[in-house]
């Protein structure tokens, strides 16, 4: 078993002062036990033949030393279990940091954020992996573990892998960060990226008999990937009568089970305690006897790992120096459904997590309108939706919308507002008789985003987007829509009663322009079991997308289903791109050790570096290292991370536009 540091404290020698310290698991390390360490330590230092950084006793305290300039002392204090090799080199090695971090810095700031300086030192990582077929509760279960009501609306899928790495339970040095991700088949050929670090998988199951012996199949394809990697089952659903006894489960299934209810709030602490009398265990640590409300902490924020691009001592100090990290006590019971505790800024010293507090100066007003302001100024600009309308003797109809955000929008309302403003005569309407020309109609605001209006002779585009900045590119793209749109139906106009359907197959044009995710020709497609309805009623557009699928399973990347096809490439890549946003497709890329890659021409601005299993300035460095010129095996070479985690990275920007393939 390996030792529980349970007090970091750094000690003026010559007075006793403790100038910062770290309490974990509420293990009292006091006054008295510091005078009877320097006291040993004074006899350690007199007696011949004894290694001067031999740990000396303080009660029933094991403390490991080492000394820093200026007098000072860097303490672990441990519960008195043997293993002093790890822990000699660990505190001298973090003695050496706070040696540099005093350099230029003042005591407060040792103490403010002797956790982040000292960092893996102390805490060991620990991750945990939840797998599980569709609509078995694994979002919900988490939901729970971190206090939060069940998510609104019923089932949604968790699309590939959603790592939500800005927030770890810590209990005492442990951080244990959480993995969720699908079990649908199309996924498993990643797995072996996703259990890369795994210490242990909880394998839920809804209990039904249909869902177990699926659960049953996932269990061999985990073994496969992950032998060595403990596994249990959480039987899920355990209050619906038609569920399976988790006793039952664990027999067919033939693995540990854990039987739970992830919506009955009452079962957090029973579940938190099992989770982590598992997680300890696989470490090789005994928990405390003491209350889950003493050991857990939920931390939110940027989770701060190694850098491996940044090793210099001076680099470590101002990385930590901007952490982020909230530390957020457990509550055991909750005065509300729903509310969430709050906490304040971890890393302080000499005071419990519980027991610090904060206090926020009061703002202005203005203050408050100028931050706003500048939220704005800072936000990304992102796409939400298009819609396509039909000026049909004077009426608005609206032909389809395409929706690039999470947010759902009426097309109708689009229509309805700008035929309303424009019969007040609030939007400047200049004519557009002349065939194949465009006129830019004023910007209007709809639910807080901004809506920008292209207008030809027969049609017109509005674009839902978060704020103005790429004003003038986008509606040159939405310019070129409308006219190429108009080209194509040149020949429709002197026909009466057109069905707006025939206007549909416009789709493929405003895709091009447009698209509803980065695709490139080496991407790898694959089919999913079932998907959403399509919106569409073109016989083109259907005939496209059922050519499409068809070749799907004959053809591995987008560029051999482009050849495959005798249709148009964008006719291909628009298919493509709809059949992913209704769920039916998937896509993925082949990345290896000899794989060039360089920044997209144009790097999507809502990318978020903190939906990767990394820090912020470690994404943003490392797309800067793609230059289009070295393989990635030698863009890592030296640096202290493994090929296989960069890999999944690297697939990962790929995807999402961030990135792309040189060779």
């Amino acid at each position: 078993m390996r030792l529980l540091i349970h007090n970091v404290l750094v000690i003026n020698r010559e007075s006793a002062e403790v100038l910062a310290r770290t309490r974990f698991w509420k293990i009292d390390f006091t006054e008295e036990h510091i005078s009877e360490f320097l006291a040993g330590l004074d006899d350690l230092e007199e007696t011949e033949g004894l290694a001067k950084d031999t740990p000396v006793y303080a009660g029933d305290h094991k403390v490991f030393h080492s000394p820093i300039e200026e007098g000072r002392l860097l303490l672990f204090a441990t519960d008195g279990r043997d293993e002093d090799r790890t822990i000699k080199h660990k505190v001298r090695e973090g003695a050496a940091r706070l040696e540099t971090a005093f350099r230029g810095n003042r005591v407060s700031y040792i103490r403010d954020n002797l956790d982040d300086l000292l960092g893996e030192l102390i805490f060991t990582r620990f991750k945990v992996s939840f797998v599980g077929s569709g609509g078995v509760g694994k979002t919900t279960l988490l939901r729970l573990l971190f206090g939060k009501e069940p998510a609104p609306g019923g089932y949604v899928p968790t699309i590939n892998v959603a790592v939500d790495s800005s927030e770890t339970i810590q209990f005492g040095t442990f951080l244990v960060t959480i993995w969720d991700f699908a079990g649908q088949a199309v996924f498993q050929d990643l797995w072996s990226f996703y259990f890369q670090g795994t210490d242990v998988i909880f394998l839920i199951t809804d209990s039904s008999f249909r869902n177990v012996m699926q659960t049953k199949t996932l269990l061999r394809s985990i073994k496969k990937e992950a032998p060595a990697v403990p596994l249990f089952i959480i039987a899920n659903k355990q209050d619906l009568p038609e569920s399976m006894r988790a006793d039952k489960i664990k027999r067919l299934v033939g693995a540990p089970t854990f039987p739970m209810v992830a919506t009955d709030k009452t079962r957090r602490e029973e579940f938190i305690r099992f989770m982590l009398e598992v997680a300890a265990k696989t470490v090789g640590v005994n928990l405390p006897e003491r209350p889950i409300s003493e050991m857990i902490t939920v931390r939110k924020g940027s989770e701060e790992i190694d850098d491996p691009f940044e090793s210099t001592p001076e680099a470590d100090v101002s990385h930590h120096a901007e952490s982020e990290w909230i530390s957020e006590p457990y509550v055991e019971q909750e005065s509300e459904a729903g509310a969430t505790p709050t906490g304040n800024p971890g890393g302080v010293a000499s005071q419990d997590i519980s027991q610090r507090s904060s206090v926020q100066p009061q703002q202005t007003s203005q203050q408050i309108e100028e931050q706003k302001e500048q939220k704005k100024k800072d936000e990304k600009t992102e796409i939400l939706h298009t819609v396509l309308i039909y000026q049909d003797q004077g009426v608005l109809k609206p032909v389809y919308s395409l929706r690039y955000g999470e947010e759902e929008i009426d097309p109708t309302s689009i229509s309805s507002l700008i035929s309303a403003l424009d019969s007040l005569g609030s939007i400047t309407q200049p004519s557009a008789e002349e065939s194949g020309k465009t006129d830019t109609l004023e910007t209007i605001e709809h639910e807080g985003n901004h809506v920008f209006i292209e207008k030809s002779e027969h049609f017109l585009l509005a674009m839902v987007v978060t704020n103005e900045k790429k004003e003038k590119s986008q509606r040159q793209k939405m310019a070129s829509v409308l006219v190429d749109t108009e080209e194509m139906f040149r020949d429709i106009w002197d026909k009466d009663n057109i069905d707006l359907k025939t206007f549909e197959k416009s789709v493929f044009v405003v895709l091009s322009e447009l698209p509803l995710c980065p695709l490139s020709l080496d991407y790898i497609a694959r089919s999913r079991e079932a998907g959403k309805r399509i919106p569409f009623d073109n016989r083109d557009v259907g005939r496209a997308i059922v050519e499409v699928t068809e070749a799907i399973d004959a053809v591995s990347t987008v560029g051999g289903i482009v050849r495959s096809l005798d249709l148009p490439r964008e006719t291909v890549m628009g298919a493509l791109q709809i059949l992913a946003a209704y769920d039916w497709v998937a896509f993925k890329v082949e990345i290896s050790e000899d794989t060039i890659l360089a920044r997209a021409d144009e790097t999507p601005e809502n990318w978020d570096p903190k939906e990767f299993p990394y820090p912020r300035e470690f994404m943003e460095r490392f797309v800067k290292r793609c230059d289009g010129k070295t393989p990635l095996n030698r863009l890592i070479d030296g640096l202290d991370v493994s090929l296989s985690p960069v890999k999944f990275v690297a697939q990962k920007l790929v995807l999402s536009g961030v990135l792309e393939i040189i060779a």
